[in-house]
Parts: structure tokens; C-alpha cells; sequence
């Protein structure tokens, strides 16, 4: 292979992962009115955080306590965990099943704890049978 090949695949390949990253996210774009504007330039102030980290975080308590507040929404609530899960083995911090989480509304287990709770708790049989394996 000569290396214009091999270059032009290696910058397909980082394209194509950017795609797949883009098309994780969605962007919002907003502008506020000016009085909008100031209280959130003050707000931002002062918590110390950027004007974009203030709505986000707005956004996923408000999202969080939506979702808490009705049984039926459990599912719902479910399959974006572990949605979540599935593309980054733990939730983004301050999201909104984060605080679900915080909240003890939910509760995640990893791998490794999923382990160590069948071993603790297999059944007598089941336990027996692999001491002797």
C-alpha cells in the first residue's frame, strides 16, 4: 500500500467516527431577549458557570423531576438508562437520569456489582455445585 491510500483510509475512518459521534448529540441554538440575556449572564455569574452549563442543568431537573413524577413514565425512564448504558457503560454527571439516580428514584448496576450480588446471593444448590467445579 503507498501511503496516500493508506492516509486518505485512516481520514475516511476519523470522518466516519465523527458522524457517528455527531449524530449523538443535537445542538440548540437560542437567543434570548435582552432581559433574558442579563439575567442569564447574572446567574451565570454567579454559580460560576457558563450560561449553556446553566440551561443544561435547568433542563435535566426539570426533565428529571417530570419523569419522577408518574408511574407510567417508568419505562420510559428504563429504556433511556439503559440506552445511556449501552453507549457510554455510565451516565453523563448532572444529567437527568443522574439526579433520577441520586434521588434513589433509580438504581444502575454495573457489571462487576451484578457479579459479586450472584455470587452473595445464588441459590444454595447453584453455590454448592460450583464450589465442587
Amino acid at each position: 500500500m503507498s501511503r496516500g491510500i493508506l492516509s486518505k483510509m485512516i481520514e475516511e475512518i476519523g470522518e466516519t467516527q465523527a458522524e457517528v459521534r455527531a449524530e449523538d448529540y443535537t445542538m440548540v441554538n437560542v437567543r434570548p431577549g435582552e432581559k433574558v440575556a442579563s439575567m442569564l449572564d447574572l446567574v451565570s455569574a454567579l454559580s460560576g458557570k457558563t450560561p449553556s452549563a446553566v440551561v443544561a442543568e435547568e433542563i435535566s431537573s426539570r426533565l428529571a423531576a417530570y419523569a419522577a413524577s408518574s408511574a407510567t413514565h417508568a419505562g420510559a425512564i428504563l429504556d433511556a438508562a439503559e440506552e445511556a448504558l449501552k453507549q457510554n457503560q455510565m451516565l453523563q454527571p448532572g444529567c437527568a437520569l443522574d439526579i433520577l439516580q441520586k434521588a434513589d428514584v433509580i438504581e444502575l448496576e454495573n457489571g462487576f456489582e451484578k457479579q459479586i450480588r450472584d455470587k452473595l446471593f445464588a441459590p444454595k444448590e447453584e453455590s454448592k455445585r460450583n464450589a465442587h467445579e
